[in-house]
């Protein structure tokens, strides 16, 4: 589904330089090492928010930059992306929130499947709050919640579990765990989070 192949990114006074992959449909992958190793930055450029100073990544057989600006709407329906980025809108609801990527991609949501996601993230009681009144574990399992509502064949986090406690790491990564299990959606994480790494399929060490 995902290979990398001779991935460099540049910077001004240094570079990355990833080792080749390939992730597989069904595939749990962490990916860890130390601060400044270039997790955050594979998982930019997996989902193309920075660009590669040269190598390659294929999503689906195909080089990501050679999608087109169609192509890469219909890429991105089929990613569901929590990144160090994702907030929740403050002035939606949490279900208001869970929709939204319906809205981006006029797509239509499946229900049952919404149902399905909202009972295994145990978020229940939370769909008429606003992203004020969650806590910081309710914050990341309504993310997934929204990163999963259009059925992605990936799901892509970085660094998940940041700032929650073992009982809501535990939970996520619970979720996580059902989600690749049951849906057989690949999931790829970047990770610091030895709890994450050690529930995942693969890991893929950076230096």
């Amino acid at each position: 589904m995902i290979e990398i192949k001779n991935l460099v990114k540049n910077y001004d006074n240094t570079s990355i330089k990833y080792s080749d992959y390939k992730i597989e449909k069904g595939d749990f992958v962490s990916i860890i090492g130390p601060s400044g190793s270039g997790k955050s930055t594979l998982i930019d450029l997996i989902v193309n928010f920075i660009t590669y100073s040269s190598g390659n990544i294929y999503i689906f057989d195909k080089e990501i930059s050679q999608y087109r600006r169609k192509e890469k709407n219909i890429l991105m329906k089929r990613l569901g992306i929590m990144s160090s980025n994702s907030l929740l809108l403050s002035d939606l609801s949490v279900i208001e929130n869970i929709k939204l990527p319906q809205l981006i991609h006029k797509n239509q949501i499946d229900e049952s499947h919404m149902i399905y996601l909202i009972n295994k993230l145990n978020i229940e009681n939370l769909l008429l709050k606003y992203p004020m009144s969650l806590s910081t574990g309710q914050r990341q399992r309504v993310l997934l919640a929204r990163a999963m509502i259009l059925k992605p064949d990936i799901l892509i986090a970085d660094e998940p579990t940041s700032n929650l406690d073992s009982e809501n790491t535990n939970n996520l990564i619970k979720c996580l765990v059902n989600l690749n299990d049951e849906l057989k959606t690949t999931i790829i994480v970047a990770t610091h989070d030895k709890v994450v790494s050690n529930a995942s399929k693969r890991i893929f060490q950076l230096r």
